[in-house]
């Protein structure tokens, strides 16, 4: 059985977690190169996106260990607590905050219909979430041009988008019972 592909209970989306875990994780060094070629003022701020990186291989682990439900909540929670961690270090201007979208996405897709009062509540935490760090987040820790916060804003915003459309390729449709 492919790493990628389903916990050890076999719950498809316990491995989707764990597999968009994994992603996460592995693009957590890279991330700062790309930042060092497109928002070069921005870089050192950067490597400390990549604190967070144990936390995502924590959540892949737990889903390859069985723990679908844990697997599933904790990645919600490390991408919140990732996104608004990563916001507060390059500020509000650097459109980190559009990560919080994914989050959301992901408590849609992550749970089962039996699950269905704790995904609303992640969407609506999630939500509120966004509304108040987009008023209460002010700029970087250290100065950032403004071209390299431009295209610091551009790379999160593509990359938020991605994120998006992997999670909706990646997790399992249900099928019809009829």
């Amino acid at each position: 059985m492919s790493i990628l592909k389903r916990g050890q209970d076999g719950d498809a989306l316990g491995g989707a977690a764990g597999t968009t875990a994994l992603v996460l994780a592995l693009n957590k060094p890279v991330y700062p190169i790309y930042v060092w070629f497109l928002a070069e003022s921005a870089f050192q701020l950067s490597l400390l996106t990549a604190l967070s990186m144990p936390l995502y291989l924590v959540v892949w682990y737990v889903s390859r260990v069985g723990n679908s439900r844990a697997a599933r909540l904790g990645l919600v929670i490390v991408g919140v607590v990732d996104t608004l961690a990563i916001a507060l270090i390059f500020g509000r201007e650097s459109e980190t905050l559009v990560f919080l979208f994914a989050c959301l996405v992901l408590s849609g897709f992550a749970f089962y219909r039996c699950e269905v009062w704790l995904s609303r509540g992640l969407v609506a935490a999630i939500f509120v979430l966004f509304v108040l760090a987009e008023s209460l987040i002010g700029g970087p820790l250290r100065p950032v041009t403004a071209g390299d916060m431009q295209n610091l804003a551009y790379l999160n915003i593509t990359g938020a988008a991605a994120l998006v459309a992997f999670i909706a390729l990646r997790f399992p449709r249900q099928g019809r019972t009829d």
